[in-house]
């Protein structure tokens, strides 16, 4: 007579007819048990086992623990298991780990019921928990954020001679760093005879939340052997400084790299302005044979817009067609912002129109791009059809919304959408909300109405809302409220030097050539240079870059003969 597990290719077992050795009985259901890789044959090793009334041995248990979907599976077969097996410390650490696999600080309950479970068999005295027993429980503390916990665990695993070993010291270096006590993650540190390359990234990586770069690269060049881990950490922490140059000098230091590590140099790049470099990083990445992901991607298709090339974005659009990276919402959004900064709403448009996977951040970023442009009729069309699709707005979407209606011109709308916010949609307005509207009445040459609105605003202006108000009295020649914004500006931002050029323009739009040039006089006397203009023009595929009164191209001279030629035409 045949006996065969139903569908799933799961094990089959044989029925309990006596004839297998009692002794080999535990070791036929753990092998079976480790053949049960996935949380479904695993599910129906279980069913089978209890079908056949066999006893379950603490190795198969620990073998469905592992392969447990979910805590409260692996407690049932705990449970189940533990009245045959109580003294097994594989048994309890198992499951101890499967708690301390979710957990989170965003859902405790798997921790705090791993720290019971812990309890218990401390409570109990057999088994003794062992360092991977230890480091699960500390992992547990760590996502609680509970520092007596944690001291107090810290303090039995002295006790029991486990607090010195790698593995539970690793742990123990992530606790206390994410309980920012940082002094004694490095004194844990410290204190580990036998260091290995996961406990100095550990501790590289506490400093680096932290914010200390500088203890972190103590510890990074102090490592015996480093892993892409540790690159990636240490560079991560530079970048997060601010520090992009010395991010990718760590990248190409690096003698083997990760996806994250070519992410982390695409990002470096970006933060630096380099964006032709990050293409050209991006195309390395490629060429060493490392396969993008979301986050290259995300990274990449910024790069672009900040680029605003055209062929550049293509590219990247029919890379992503060849179905290398999942279309998701996330990565579509970032298309349609990349295709309308690099300047074609139009293709933006269509993609945005093709896609049925919208979201509210979807309709943001095209609503925005149709701002941009000039399209402000649209931009609130399409506004008007998301809360149709039943999608609440955001204060971003309000930002797009009275960004179309300043470029547009449309005060009696942009003032409905403002006074809307509160009233239809509970969102407060904002301090860019704020400078929006300023934009809007300065655009329409609403002075007056501009420079009230920020005089009664409930919140203390900021250099957004000055310096819009400040160019709108540019536009229209209204010196005095100018020389107000102005002076407001320069107490926020005393060394920018665009308000200080706007100034000089207002002035020079009311014919006041010598406050005019006092204000280039203060400039020179406090050391502050104009920031030099810069363009870029894409000729077949090649993007140029090219600054105020630059001469490094190599074709400057044909350039700039060229550039006389047109000024001599007559007009």
């Amino acid at each position: 007579m045949r006996h065969s597990a139903g569908g799933g290719g799961g094990a089959a077992l044989p029925p309990p007819c006596g004839r297998l050795h009692a002794g080999a009985l535990p070791a036929l259901v753990a092998g079976l048990a480790r053949r049960a890789t996935t949380p479904a044959t695993a599910r129906q090793l279980q069913v089978q086992l209890l079908l056949r009334g066999l006893p379950l041995p603490a190795r198969a248990a620990v073998a469905l623990i592992a392969a447990s979907p979910s805590p409260r599976h692996a407690r049932a077969v705990f449970d189940s298991a533990v009245r045959a097996a109580s003294g097994n410390v594989y048994l309890w650490t198992a499951t101890i780990a499967a708690y301390a696999k979710h957990a989170s600080s965003s859902s405790p309950s798997a921790a705090v019921d791993a720290l019971a479970l812990f309890r218990l068999m401390l409570r109990r005295g057999d088994p003794r928990p062992n360092a991977f027993t230890a480091s699960s429980v500390v992992r547990c503390c760590s996502a609680l954020r509970a520092v007596l916990e944690g001291l107090q665990v810290h303090g039995f695993l002295g006790k029991a001679g486990l607090g010195r070993s790698a593995h539970v010291g690793a742990a123990l270096v992530d606790m206390y760093g994410n309980l920012g006590q940082v002094a004694d993650a490095r004194r844990v540190f410290d204190e580990i005879p036998a260091k290995n390359v996961v406990v100095g990234n550990t501790m590289v990586a506490c400093y680096v939340r932290a914010g200390d770069v500088a203890a972190a690269r103590e510890v990074f060049d102090g490592m015996a052997e480093r892993d892409p881990i540790s690159w990636n950490t240490m560079m991560t922490g530079y970048l997060w400084q601010g520090e992009a140059g010395v991010t990718r000098e760590l990248f190409e230091e690096m003698p083997e790299r990760s996806v994250n590590s070519w992410n982390m140099m695409i990002s470096a790049c970006s933060e630096e302005g380099l964006w032709v470099d990050a293409v050209r990083v991006f195309n390395r990445m490629r060429h060493a044979g490392f396969q993008p992901d979301a986050a290259t991607m995300a990274v990449l298709m910024s790069a672009c817009a900040q680029l605003g090339s055209l062929s550049v974005a293509r590219q990247v659009h029919g890379f992503l067609k060849k179905g290398y990276i999942e279309m998701n919402c996330h990565v579509l959004n970032s298309l349609v912002d990349m295709y309308a900064k690099c300047g074609s709403v139009s293709q933006a448009h269509s993609l945005f129109v093709e896609t049925s996977l919208k979201d509210t951040v979807s309709y943001n970023v095209m609503i925005t791009a149709l701002a941009h442009h000039g399209h402000g009729r649209e931009a609130l069309h399409l506004f008007n059809e998301m809360v149709l699709e039943g999608l609440h707005p955001d204060s971003i979407t309000f930002l797009g919304v009275l960004s179309a209606c300043a470029h547009a011109g449309l005060v009696h709308d942009g003032k409905h959408y403002f006074d809307s916010m509160r009233t239809n949609y509970a969102i407060e307005q904002s301090l860019d909300h704020y400078a929006c509207m300023v934009d809007l009445y300065g655009r329409a040459g609403l002075i007056e109405e501009a420079y009230f609105l920020v005089q009664t605003m409930p919140m203390k202006p900021h250099a957004g809302i000055w310096g819009a108000l400040l160019n709108a009295c540019r536009k229209h020649c209204q010196v005095e409220v100018g020389k107000i914004a102005a002076r407001e500006l320069i107490t926020i931002e005393p060394r920018n030097p665009g308000t200080y050029i706007l100034l000089a323009n207002t002035l020079a739009r009311g014919q006041q050539w010598d406050f005019v040039e006092t204000v280039r006089q203060s400039m020179r006397g406090k050391g502050i240079d104009k920031t030099a203009g810069c363009s870029w023009v894409e000729v077949d595929r090649v993007v140029h870059e090219f600054l105020m009164r630059d001469l490094s191209h190599p074709n400057s001279d044909e350039i700039y003969s060229i550039l006389e030629h047109l000024y001599l035409q007559p007009a």
